[in-house]
């Protein structure tokens, strides 16, 4: 379907996106994505595999999916991003403008109807006029006092809450200089608008300057609650106004936030973790540490440390950089803000307009937004937040743990500190489940289905937490290699299960993906009793049968890979060969009539002719045969493992070498033909080395990365130092 159709649906959604209905079609997308593995592309783009070009088409379905299902309004504000990352993020921005915008006309339309007073018109207009002269002759005219309570049909709230609501920042602002302090703790909008303070109500905007200037007036709208249960700092923090969270937060009283206090400090922390403000989390835990466990059954029971899990990104184990983002990661130095007492201190913004007259401040302002725009450029602004992200992570982390240390064993279920070290495997954070261990033994013996950490290490490939298997006593590994699950599948039979999608989504091409589970089954294998070989499951398999049956779909799937990679392949090696051979036999310049030898034959070049010539030929005959032996194999399970990668190394090496071998041959017989004439012989040099170079970018990664996948040491380390 092309963009900017008319029709209402796609393959995706029965309905495309407009300014009313972004929630419902958020969750069919995501859906969408999270079934065609797309999800972590609008996440986190840098998530991202070394195979370029496999990676860059799950960025562009991404984002084509996210096109075809916008209207052509909404296509037309974000046709010019490019990534689908941003164009996510900029819906979802568009979204919280949409909602103002309904919200500010469902006000102006519930005022236009009322039949009570219809005079309230005329304030109404002055408000949005931003006229506040109007306003005031309004209340001094009619003798109404400021908290009148204007009524609606659906909605109850004063011209203060209606200037907050339309965004007139200045007429709130000076509504708030003649309204009493207890008057601002009494206003609150009516049931069906959330029952907020005026307060609450500008949290959510973000306008943190109008929120300084309520907390100046009252400071008790602090800690007030709206009729479902949040004070500002909470309802600032769950829509993500990072901003607004941090000032609130820097003046709500700390003991509002206390376990013992209700749950807004537990609330907060959740947000917090869920919008990346891991500054505030820091500093929660570290006044209340039962934080890190504590649970709240309207949020499904989700304990802080289970949803810090729950955040791979967060975590350097769970980030994916490319090289040069590796380097400048490593080299960056993270530096966290603190006082003399070593305590993190949250920074609370200021206000621009209290600096305007301050003109060094403002040059130097100036300054800092160039340097910040050329850090942005080359991408290190968002390198160091994320290494500042990960800094703080593990700060945390280490706080929960230190709280989980205090516990007793068997509250470890019931505070969710088992499933988040199960999460965390899953997920694969290594450093979670490595500060859990040390400082909860036991939990290596705890497990899920029967299943203990590392057996769903196993299941989820998570090479890195299988790694550390490795570094625990021996006495240990005996005891978990024995270890069977509820269904009486040891731990030879979970690497005989086939990988999750998301694993498997990782690597390029089937015929990889199945020389990658071989590569598992045959690592554990090596690890398990030998009464794990032949023993039987509840359906009465070994593990050699579980991973026949699961991998069966996966092994054809790579063969058709193998056969359709080795008959493109094989028609490009013959061309050269048919070519090679004929080009022999054709004698640039003809032959010596009394030797029969080649006239050039005494010349540089034409020796550079010949052998690039027999080299070409050569090469491709090899990559042919090499190809045909691929075509005529059996695809056995244990093919893929090293014979059929083998083949397709060398086939693709000989036929990178005939290509390059050919191009030289072509270069030495123009030479030959124009004699030394290096201003018409350079540029075709220059052309020649154009398909060797573009054969170079487009196959090389696959050759490298079957290379390396074949006969480098992989993924499975054994010499992980004793750390448990």
């Amino acid at each position: 379907m092309q963009v900017g159709s008319n029709s209402s649906t796609t393959a995706i959604v029965p309905f495309l996106l407009k300014e009313d209905n972004y929630e419902d079609w958020s969750i069919y997308v995501e859906n969408y994505l999270l079934a065609q593995d797309l999800l972590g592309i609008v996440e986190s783009e840098d998530s991202c595999s070394e195979d370029v070009g496999y990676w860059r088409k799950k960025k562009a379905a991404a984002l084509h999916a996210i096109h075809i299902t916008s209207s052509p309004e909404i296509f037309a504000q974000i046709k010019k991003i490019s990534s689908a990352k941003d164009a996510w993020n900029k819906l979802a921005k568009m979204h919280q403008e949409w909602k103002s915008k309904a919200k500010t006309l469902r006000i102006l339309k519930a005022v236009d109807e009322m039949t009570e007073n219809p005079h309230y018109v005329e304030l109404k207009k002055s408000i949005c006029k931003g006229d506040w002269d109007g306003v005031k002759q309004f209340f001094v005219f009619h003798k109404y006092p400021l908290n009148t309570i204007i009524v609606s049909s659906d909605y109850c709230f004063t011209a203060l809450q209606f200037a907050i609501d339309a965004g007139r920042d200045k007429i709130a602002e000076e509504l708030l200089k003649m309204i009493s302090e207890r008057d601002l703790e009494i206003i609150k909008t009516n049931s069906a608008s959330g029952g907020h303070t005026c307060l609450s109500s500008v949290a959510f905007t973000g306008r943190t300057h109008v929120a300084r200037c309520i907390v100046q007036k009252n400071r008790n709208l602090l800690i007030i609650e709206s009729d479902k249960g949040f004070i500002p700092v909470t309802g600032a923090c769950s829509v993500g106004q990072k901003e607004m969270t941090y000032y609130l937060y820097s003046e709500t009283p700390a003991e509002v936030l206390a376990p013992q206090n209700g749950n807004h400090g537990f609330r907060l922390i959740r947000s917090a973790i869920a919008n990346k403000m891991l500054d505030i989390c820091y500093d929660l835990l570290g006044r209340f540490p039962s934080l890190a466990v504590a649970t709240d059954k309207e949020m499904q029971g989700v304990s802080p440390i289970l949803a810090l899990s729950r955040q791979p990104s967060a975590f350097p184990s769970g980030c994916r950089l490319q090289l040069w983002k590796k380097r400048i990661y490593h080299g960056l130095k993270v530096k966290l803000p603190t006082t003399s007492s070593g305590e993190v201190r949250i920074p609370v913004p200021q206000d621009q307009y209290l600096n305007k007259k301050n003109v060094r401040i403002q040059v130097f302002d100036r300054l800092g937004g160039l340097s910040l725009t050329l850090l942005n450029f080359f991408g290190i602004k968002q390198i160091y937040d994320l290494k500042l992200t990960h800094r703080y992570a593990l700060l945390i982390l280490h706080r929960m743990c230190n709280h989980v240390s205090t516990l007793k064993v068997q509250h470890h279920f019931d505070c969710g500190v088992v499933d988040a070290m199960f999460e965390a495997t899953k997920q694969g954070i290594v450093e979670f489940v490595v500060e859990l261990l040390k400082v909860s033994q036991p939990l290596i013996y705890y497990n899920r289905d029967r299943r203990h950490v590392f057996m769903v290490a196993i299941q989820y490939r998570q090479e890195n937490i299988f790694n550390r298997f490795y570094g625990i006593h021996e006495d240990w590994k005996a005891l978990l290699l024995g270890q069977v699950d509820n269904k009486e599948n040891n731990t030879l039979h979970v690497a005989g299960e086939i990988a999750p999608d998301f694993q498997l989504a990782r690597i390029s091409s089937p015929a990889l993906q199945m020389q990658r589970e071989l590569q598992w089954f045959k690592e554990v294998e090596k690890i398990v009793p030998e009464w794990c070989k032949e023993h039987k499951n509840h359906n009465g398999e070994t593990p050699y049968e579980v991973f026949s049956k699961s991998h069966k779909e996966l092994v054809k799937e790579g063969g058709q890979w193998m056969r359709n990679t080795a008959e493109s392949f094989i028609i490009v090696g013959t061309l050269i060969v048919t070519i090679m051979f004929a080009v022999a036999f054709t004698v640039r310049g003809g032959s010596d009539q009394n030797t029969g030898f080649p006239i050039f034959l005494l010349k540089r070049s034409f020796m550079i002719f010949i052998i690039s010539d027999a080299i070409s030929f050569f090469a491709a005959s090899t990559s042919v045969l090499m190809f045909l032996g691929i075509l005529t194999s059996r695809f056995a399970q244990e093919d893929f493992l090293v014979s059929l990668p083998r083949k397709l190394i060398i086939g693709l090496s000989t036929l990178f070498i005939s290509i390059a071998a050919m191009m030289i041959s072509f270069s030495a017989a123009f030479l030959i033909m124009l004699q030394d004439r290096w201003s018409a012989i350079i540029p075709i040099i220059l052309m020649a080395s154009i398909p060797v170079t573009l054969f170079v970018w487009l196959q090389f990664p696959l050759l490298l990365k079957i290379f390396v996948s074949t006969y480098t040491p992989g993924i499975f380390d054994k010499k992980i130092k004793p750390w448990l």
